[in-house]
């Protein structure tokens, strides 16, 4: 019963094991002894396709995976490179093992790879096959040359490439390392994407560590004023205390000011504009914007177009003290007066006049005092004309009140200019 059983079982096989056999329809010559086979210093392999172009594709990737699993196996015998990953050495048979199962696309990055090619094969078979279950198929047998000297060669070649690129990214990725300009700080960026791609262990974590640090330095860049002066705005880069430098121009804007020229030299950047379109607003201001990378790097330089302007008044009672008396005159008194100015821009005081109501002027000449800056400044005049006691003093009186000039010089234009005293309070001691 079980030979009866079994006889029927393999009559069922046959029809089955009939559909499943290819039929060689078209063949590129006599098939050679190799195809299928092992053969010393030699890569076999066969690969298929709908089409003779896929199958030879095939075949050729299959001839990459080959080579790398041989060096992979080299590398890892033969050198005190382990497969695990030890004090951020390579993993090459993990890094090995990817490239044979995308050998496509990881096989650019290993310039051994790119050499490999049909031209170089020593024997080549294809076969036109059909099976009812996959209908027309190519099979596409390439017999190449792979001596173990090759091997070797190339193991060792992956090797020194392999050390190269780690000294490179200890060197790149060290704390120490500080780059000078925004440019190198941009392509040590790329170099270490294209380490982070390269490798497959933790490197590549390191890789990317140095990256997302290089970068903060790029959104860490500062614009630091160097000296700005009405009409022309310096300043340089800085990375923490250090300055950095660029190539790239700045992205500058006003609302109101006119852009003459930048330059740059020694780091230190120039931007000159011409204000004369602008009003007297505090909020006048020039925007300095660069992009590196990702980030944007900006500073509003304000300016003011009075600084350079001399704008001063009295701002409060002159002050009489007297030195000498003679008679019912004093013949020389101490005066103090408080001048405010609204503008930064340094002046000199050269000459003053006081007018007492019903007295002759009183005249200091060659005075030359300079003062700078907004606030209230004191001028210290010594007064040898004499001066009516009764007529003068403040003494008693509700208010007093006195006229006069105040003539000075610009020290930053040179021009001269005048400031008049008109009913100004005062006060004497005498």
């Amino acid at each position: 019963m079980k030979t009866k059983i079994l006889s029927l079982f393999l009559l069922l096989l046959i029809p089955v094991m009939a559909g499943s056999q290819e039929k060689v329809i078209e063949k590129s010559g006599p098939k050679p002894k190799w195809v299928n086979g092992l053969e010393k210093d030699y890569v076999i392999v066969v690969g298929t396709g709908a089409t003779l172009d896929l199958a030879r594709q095939q075949a050729l990737m299959m001839i990459k995976e080959s080579i790398v699993e041989a060096i992979a196996v080299n590398v890892k015998t033969n050198t005190n490179i382990r497969t695990e990953e030890v004090s951020n050495r390579k993993n090459v048979f993990m890094f090995l093992e990817t490239f044979s199962s995308n050998t496509t696309s990881e096989s650019q990055k290993v310039p051994f790879l790119q050499g490999i090619s049909l031209a170089q094969a020593e024997g080549f078979y294809w076969e036109k096959l059909q099976s009812r279950e996959l209908g027309i198929q190519y099979a596409y047998h390439i017999r190449y040359p792979f001596p173990v000297v090759d091997m070797n060669r190339l193991a060792f070649e992956f090797k020194l490439r392999d050390e190269e690129l780690t000294a490179k990214l200890e060197r790149l990725s060290a704390e120490t390392f500080y780059p000078s300009s925004v440019e190198e700080i941009e392509s040590i960026i790329g170099e270490l994407r294209i380490l982070a791609d390269y490798f497959m262990d933790g490197r590549r974590d390191v890789a990317n560590l140095a990256i997302r640090r290089y970068n903060s330095m790029l959104s860490s860049i500062e614009l630091s004023d160097a000296g700005s002066t009405l009409g022309t705005v310096r300043y340089v880069l800085k990375l923490g205390s250090r300055v950095i430098t660029t190539v790239k121009k700045p992205i500058i804007r006003s609302e109101c000011a006119k852009f003459t020229g930048t330059d740059q030299y020694q780091g230190v950047w120039s931007i000159k504009y011409d204000h004369s379109d602008c009003y007297g607003d505090l909020k006048n201001n020039v925007v300095v914007r660069y992009r590196f990378g990702s980030n944007n790097v900006e500073k509003i330089f304000y300016f003011d177009i009075n600084q350079t302007k001399v704008d001063i008044f009295v701002s409060q009672a002159i002050g009489f003290r007297k030195e000498k008396l003679a008679e019912d005159s004093v013949a020389r008194a101490k005066v103090d007066i408080a001048i405010s100015s609204k503008t930064d821009a340094p002046f000199t005081v050269t000459k003053v006049i006081l007018e007492f109501k019903g007295l002759p002027q009183i005249i200091v000449e060659n005075i030359n005092q300079s003062f700078s800056g907004k606030g209230i400044h004191n001028l210290s005049l010594v007064v040898e004309t004499p001066v009516n006691i009764a007529q003068s003093s403040s003494l008693g009186k509700t208010v007093v009140q006195m006229n006069g000039f105040i003539q000075y010089i610009n020290n930053t234009s040179g021009e001269s200019g005048t400031y008049r005293i008109y009913n100004q309070t005062y006060n004497t001691d005498w």
